[in-house]
């Protein structure tokens, strides 16, 4: 299934890209260009946080927003064992 992007902000937590003018199309004095920038959205207990670069966002300072699901790969696989270097850099809180 092919997603496609939407003009609305999401309604669901997860990570999305958003491609839009993120402070409006001017800004400061000048001429925005659009962006392209990584969103997690989080469910608060009022309803939504939008965070874009460290930052929150919101519908009120963006125009032509526009969103799409982010595709998250799946991480490869590594080795989780720890080697008798690593054990010996461990804090050991119950040796007396």
């Amino acid at each position: 299934m092919k997603k496609e992007w939407s003009n609305k902000f999401p309604k669901k937590a997860g990570n999305y890209w958003f491609y839009g003018y993120r402070y409006g199309k001017v800004s400061c004095g000048h001429e925005s260009k659009p962006e392209m920038m990584f969103v997690q959205v989080r469910k608060c207990s009022n309803g939504f946080l939008y965070i874009a670069n460290g930052q929150f966002m919101s519908a009120n300072e963006v125009e032509e927003a526009h969103f799409i699901p982010a595709e998250m790969p799946t991480p490869p696989k590594i080795n989780t064992e720890l080697t008798p270097e690593h054990k010996s850099k461990l804090l050991n809180i119950y040796k007396y």
